[in-house]
Order: structure tokens, then sequence, then C-alpha cells
């Protein structure tokens, strides 16, 4: 366990000793059944707060969600606080009122808190599938830019400049349909690397076929629109 994870233990420690200690010097354990309702939900809405900053998120807007998620809950707290303080201060002793309040409260509070979740992972989820959507556009144009780079050619260099401005304007989207043709460009990417700088007609003809198969994923991309 590192320092810092037991500063933190420490740290979030501190209200619930001190609350506890409040809470039981004054009239011990004889409180009423109101008091006893909100002490039970207060350090339910303190145990939220704590756990909620662990919740695993993903993706680029990860640091977001959990902020989001940590705002809600310590809200959540806050308002218990207030009401149960209030409760402590007065004794309300109407039972059935208190638990309908906190019962509504807390039920606020969780369907929040699991819109928001659900809301953060249908972002990632989407994030992740765009960055996924974009990975192959992304790779090959480096390639093309890199093969483009270590050619002496000045024709040829041209040839495969031209190459790299078709791969880059070319959809981001991808689907299953057009697997089959962005493996082929990827083989005869690997291809025109090896073959660029000692034969210029066989980097000619895989510049052809890489352009054919480009252009058809192209085309069933934009098909499906």
């Amino acid at each position: 366990m590192t320092k810092k994870n037991v500063l933190t233990i420490i740290l979030d420690s501190v209200f619930v000793v001190a609350f506890n200690i409040l809470f039981f010097v004054n009239e011990g354990t004889q409180h009423i059944s109101s008091v006893w309702t909100c002490y039970g939900f207060l350090h339910f809405a303190y145990l939220m707060v704590l756990i909620t900053p662990v919740i695993d998120a993903k993706g680029k807007t990860a640091y977001l969600s959990k902020l989001t998620t940590y705002t809600i809950s310590l809200i959540y707290f806050f308002i218990e606080l207030i009401f149960s303080i209030a409760v402590f201060t007065s004794e309300i002793n109407k039972i059935k009122l208190i638990i309908s309040v906190q019962t509504i409260i807390t039920a606020i509070y969780i369907i929040l808190l699991m819109s928001n979740l659900l809301t953060n992972n249908s972002i990632a989820r989407k994030q992740e599938r765009h960055d996924l959507e974009n990975d192959f556009i992304k790779t090959i144009s480096s390639k093309a830019k890199f093969i483009e780079s270590i050619t002496a050619d000045p024709k040829l260099k041209n040839r495969i400049n031209n190459l790299y401005y078709s791969i880059h304007s070319s959809p981001t989207r991808t689907s299953s349909e057009v697997v089959v043709y962005e493996t082929k460009i990827t083989e005869l990417l690997e291809d025109l690397e090896t073959v660029v700088g000692r034969d210029s007609v066989a980097a000619i003809e895989k510049i052809v076929e890489i352009e054919y198969m480009l252009n058809k994923r192209n085309f069933m991309i934009k098909a499906k629109r």
C-alpha cells in the first residue's frame, strides 16, 4: 500500500470518526427511530462518495466520467447531511415520513447515478469504435508516407505521394464487409515497401493493386450510407 493510499484512507476516516463521536456523545444510543434512519442513510451516502471514484471508466473521457459520477455522489451526500442534521436537531419522530423522504432522495440519486454510468459507458464504447475505425486509415497512411520517404526515384515518389493522399482522403468508417480489402491493402503495402528500392516496375504494379483495392473498399463503404 502506497503512502498516498494510506493518506487517503486517513482523510476519508476523519469525517466518520468525528461524526460518530458527536453522534454518540449526544444522547448515546438513546436516539429515536427517525434519527437512526437518517444515521444509516447518511453513512450509505458517505460510503458511495468513497466507492464512486474507483468505479472503472474507460476511453478518453474516463477522467470526466469519474468526475461527474463522483459529483453526483457528493451532492447526494451533502443533501443527506443537511437533511440528517435537520432531523437530529429537531428530533422529528415521524418514522414513516422520514423513511419516505429518504427513499425518494436515494431513489433519485440511484437513477441519476445509473443514468450517468450508462451514458459514460455508451460514450466510451462509441469513442472506442471511432478509434478502431480511424486506426486502419491512420496506419496505412503512415505506412505510405514512410514508403514515400525511402523512395529515391522522383516519379515513383510522386506516385506514392498520390497514393498517400488517396488513402488519407478515404472514409475512416469501416465495416465487416470491407475487412478483406483492408487486409489485402495492408499486405500489398508491405510488399511495396520490399520492392520499392530495387524494382520500380514491380512497385508500380503494387501501387495499381493497392489503388484498386482501396477504391473497392471506399465504394462499398459509401454505398452503405
